[in-house]
């Protein structure tokens, strides 16, 4: 069996960091492991690994895109990162047409994706790397002229995201992060332009406010549970009772953001829920398309994006313990 690793040196950074990259470097001792370049220079100290690939080092998101593509050819991938790290490597596989099961290693800013399986030095003891049962994730696919790739939490469209800057999780400029991979806090504002414009299937989606963000995401059946009953989320609270399985929401306020301990933001919203059949498309907003935290198309310079649904976007595995 060969094992893949990538490892993302930009996630964000905790003291148990080194314990956990120990348990793993543990429990994978003795196997085939195989790495990309750029995820060797970081990871060769724990591990012994083979490296694959002759691409160059480019220091970006394009160095996980292509650990991705480079290691579709392996058994499982071990994504060691965010959930925006697992989705560039299941973007990278879906660029060559083969994928294989990702399982992610907890040390990102965000972790509350489908792939991030191992977020403790116990759960990396418990997990039985050589005997995983492979399972379908529901995912956005987003294409401009090609596929970009895919969202497992959500597409943020926002002029800014969340990320971690010298420790401290805040919200950082999108255009800055994108060109020049530097990390500028700013505070997010109004993405609207004269040339926006949000249609769902060739429709045209107008709310009677100012759009700051829009928000799409995919909906497993788990997760579809949680607004049951729920009438303070409004059309969302039908979700568990239809086939759709993902939904947008339109603000008038920045809901993707960082927010004082007992703050409130009040906001119009505008809600659809999603058929997998529909196809949401957008343009001209002074903004980008952030996938799973990841700046990956600036509308303010692009022709459109469109964002479909796809029940099998990637594959994750399923734990002996059911989680």
């Amino acid at each position: 069996m060969r094992i893949g690793l990538v490892y993302n040196p930009n996630s964000g950074k905790r003291e148990n960091d080194r314990g956990l990259m120990k348990a793993l470097a543990s429990k994978l001792q003795g196997m085939h492991l195989c790495c990309t370049g750029s995820t060797h220079f970081h990871l060769k100290e724990y591990f012994d690994l083979e490296v694959i690939g002759s691409e160059p080092i480019l220091s970006d998101y394009r160095d996980t895109v292509n650990a991705g593509k480079v290691l579709s050819e392996t058994d499982l991938v071990i994504s060691i990162g965010g959930d925006g790290t697992a989705s560039d490597i299941v973007a990278g596989m879906r660029k060559i047409g083969r994928l294989v099961p990702v399982v992610g290693v907890a040390l990102g800013t965000s972790n509350c994706g489908p792939f991030i399986v191992l977020r403790s030095v116990s759960d990396i003891h418990e997990f039985d790397f050589l005997n995983i049962e492979p399972i379908w994730v529901t995912g956005l696919d987003v294409f401009e002229e090609r596929y970009v790739g895919s969202a497992f939490n959500d597409i943020v469209i926002s002029q800014t995201l969340i990320s971690t800057v010298e420790g401290e999780t805040c919200t950082i400029d999108a255009s800055d992060f994108f060109y020049k991979n530097k990390r500028t806090p700013r505070e997010p504002k109004s993405i609207a332009s004269a040339a926006s414009r949000l249609e769902i299937n060739g429709e045209e989606i107008t709310p009677q406010f100012q759009p700051s963000q829009i928000i799409i995401s995919p909906f497993s059946e788990d997760m579809k549970s949680l607004y049951a009953y729920r009438a303070v989320n409004g059309l969302l609270c039908w979700l568990p009772y239809s086939l759709c399985n993902s939904a947008m929401i339109v603000s008038s306020r920045p809901i993707i953001t960082m927010v004082e301990p007992g703050e409130t933001v009040s906001a119009d919203l505008k809600q659809f829920i999603l058929a997998s059949t529909d196809t949401v498309r957008l343009s001209g907003f002074n903004a980008f398309c952030v996938i799973d935290g990841n700046p990956r198309v600036d509308l303010s310079v692009s022709v459109g994006i469109e964002v479909v649904t796809n029940a099998r976007a990637g594959l994750c595995v399923q734990r002996s313990d059911g989680k």
